[in-house]
This record gives structure tokens, C-alpha cells and sequence, in this order.
């Protein structure tokens, strides 16, 4: 192969590998980095940590949510996760409120009460003693005055994602290089303080749901066409959206509804959470201009040198500017970080409200 083929293939080969390297590790680092701008989803981040907790997390948290409320909701939706990353108001609408105040004070009719807790200890070592019950510890009050306790743990929740790469393997061809990462982290703290909680049973929850549901007046709401017209009030006609099942190609609806009675709610008197955002993206890139083009550079040589074929003087060729290791070439290096953040500082409320709560559920057949 003639020698200027031979220089011509070699360089077309050194670039194309050094192209497909770049674009493995821009790829990488874009898997790492959140986006031009972080879009921190406040509800979102706070359904995902405290459904951590174990329950349905209500957000804003709010006061009128209580044992009893009958809600329509969507819980799943077949083609994305954007319904049901909603908050809860924004996926679910309360039909009415049962009555259960029965089925509240015979639950904790059976439930005992123990006196309350002294005072800690002043000294490490000293015996921190109990307090003494008037009566049998192990008798039900007969009217409960104080709202059961839970304690919540202090939690903070942090997403890493980070990424690297180079072309530093290319260098030895190049005289150059290719070097970028990225990185993002989401940090969701919270704490509750003052916790409490009340609620019922699943079986006499579940008796009054069917009764619900059996009762000439309300057993529309118990279909599949009940629930939709409700839910319609939120979404609009996408919640009779039809899909393909993939398996077996049926069509059915896209969104799941379900009927939820609350037989449990938890509540906190103060609430203290930080959500955080931050991504970043860096990276340079390098390369010999004359190891690109070995044979250009080769018949530029004699030009440089100050003659022509034609005898006459040529001016000096221009100096190509140095490359990252010092030899002819370009460099570009950039740069980019954006962050975000939202703080409920420790705030101490009038009253107790709702930051989740349980259920009991019926999905109507399609």
C-alpha cells in the first residue's frame, strides 16, 4: 500500500476510534447527570420516603383525613409511572365519611393504657423508676382521653449516581485525550416529632366497606363505572384510556382504580424535612493537530521551511496552538452544575395532622 494510503487509512482509523470512545463516555456521563437544571419534584420525593415507613404518605400533610373517609383512587397506571408518582390528592378523590365512631371506642375499649413515663434519671447509673397504677394495669380504660402513641425514626434518604471516562488509551496515537464525569445526588431528610396514631381493626373496617357497598345508595360507587365517572373529575376522559397488554395483546383500561376505606391514620404535631438536589458535569478534551494529520503535516513541512515550488519565499506557517500535553493541537474544557433545594424548617402545629395512613381495599371486577 503506498505510503500516503497508508497514512491516510491510519488516520482515519485512530479517529473513528477516538470518536467511538468519546461517545461511550459521553453516553456514561450522561446516564449520571440529572439534566440542564435539577427538577426537584417536592411531592414525589416526599411520597418516596415515607412510603419507606410502611403506609400511604399523604402530601400536604392535612387535618381532615380520618378513620372512616372513602376514597375512589387510581393505583396503577400500565403505560408510566406519572400517576401514581402523583400525590395522593392529585390521584384519589374522598366519596364521604362512614361513621366509625363505634368501631374506634370498642377497639380501644380492649386496649390497655399504662401510666405515663417519669421524668428521666438526673445521673447515668441511678435506678429510673416506674410509675405506680392505681389500679390494674392490665384493665381497659373505660373512656380512652389521650391518642395512642408511635414513634418515627429520623431518616434521611440519599440517591448517588456518578460516572467517568476517558480516551487516555488514544493518547499515544493522538498525543491528545478525552477525559469527562458527571455526577447527582438526591438527599431527602425528615422528622417527625409528636407522633400519634388511632385506627381500627381490618376486619371491622372490611364489614364496613362491604356494608357500604351492599347499600342501595352507595353500591354505585362500587363498580368499575362508578369509580371512573369520580375519577373522571381529575384526569378527564384519559381514565377510560384503553391499552394492549403486552403478553397476551387484550386490550384493558390503562389506569387500576380501587375503592380504599382509611381504617388507620398517623399524625404528627411537628414535622421537619430538607430535600435536596445537586448535579454537575465536567470534562476536556485534547488532540495533536500533526498526529491527526500525519500526512498533511508532512507535506506542509517544506512551506513551513520558506520555499515553493516555484522558488519564491513563502511566509512562516502559523504556530498551531498547544494541545494538553504540549504538543500542537486544542484543547476545550467545560463545566456545569446547578443545584436545588426546599426546607420545611421544625415547625410545631396547633394540632395534629395526617402524614399517611392504612386502608382496607376492593377493586371492582373490569
Amino acid at each position: 500500500m503506498p505510503a500516503p494510503a497508508r497514512n491516510g487509512f491510519k488516520t482515519w482509523l485512530v479517529v473513528t476510534g477516538f470518536i467511538v470512545v468519546a461517545a461511550a463516555t459521553f453516553a456514561l456521563v450522561r446516564w449520571a447527570e440529572t439534566g440542564e437544571q435539577p427538577k426537584l419534584s417536592v411531592a414525589k420525593q416526599w411520597n418516596e420516603a415515607i412510603q419507606k415507613l410502611g403506609f400511604e404518605p399523604v402530601y400536604p400533610p392535612i387535618e381532615d383525613i380520618q378513620v372512616g373517609d372513602v376514597f375512589a383512587m387510581i393505583s396503577d397506571d400500565a403505560v408510566s409511572d406519572s400517576a401514581t408518582d402523583e400525590p395522593f390528592a392529585g390521584r384519589s378523590i374522598k366519596l364521604l365519611h362512614l361513621d366509625m365512631t363505634s368501631e374506634i371506642e370498642d377497639a380501644y375499649r380492649a386496649v390497655y393504657q399504662f401510666p405515663a413515663t417519669n421524668a428521666r434519671p438526673d445521673h447515668d447509673g441511678q435506678v429510673w423508676p416506674q410509675t405506680v397504677a392505681t389500679d390494674s394495669l392490665f384493665k381497659p380504660p373505660a373512656t380512652r382521653t389521650t391518642l395512642p402513641l408511635v414513634l418515627f425514626p429520623r431518616f434521611t434518604i440519599t440517591n448517588v449516581k456518578r460516572a467517568s471516562g476517558s480516551a487516555s488509551a488514544m493518547s499515544q496515537l493522538l498525543s491528545g485525550g478525552f477525559g469527562a464525569d458527571a455526577s447527582s445526588t438526591e438527599t431527602v431528610e425528615v422528622r417527625f416529632s409528636a407522633t400519634e396514631t388511632y385506627g381500627v381493626p381490618a376486619v371491622p373496617a372490611e364489614l364496613r366497606l362491604l356494608d357500604f357497598c351492599e347499600d342501595d345508595a352507595t353500591k354505585g360507587f362500587c363498580t368499575q363505572q362508578g369509580l371512573r365517572k369520580q375519577l373522571s373529575i381529575l384526569i378527564g376522559k384519559r381514565i377510560d384510556d384503553k391499552v394492549k397488554d403486552r403478553k397476551t395483546g387484550v386490550e384493558r383500561p390503562r389506569f387500576s382504580v380501587e375503592l380504599a376505606l382509611v381504617s388507620r391514620v398517623f399524625l404528627a404535631r411537628s414535622i421537619q424535612t430538607s430535600m435536596g438536589e445537586d448535579g454537575g458535569t465536567r470534562g476536556n478534551v485534547g488532540v495533536n493537530q500533526q498526529a491527526v494529520l500525519p500526512a498533511a503535516a508532512a507535506q506542509a513541512a517544506p512551506v513551513a521551511a520558506g520555499a515553493s515550488g516555484d522558488g519564491k519565499p513563502q511566509s512562516p506557517a502559523p504556530t498551531p496552538q498547544a494541545g494538553p500535553n504540549g504538543a500542537p493541537g486544542g484543547a476545550i474544557a467545560f463545566e456545569r452544575r446547578a443545584t436545588s433545594n426546599v426546607l420545611l424548617p421544625d415547625t410545631l402545629l396547633p394540632r395534629p395532622v395526617v402524614v399517611g395512613f392504612k386502608s382496607v381495599r376492593l377493586r371492582p371486577v373490569e
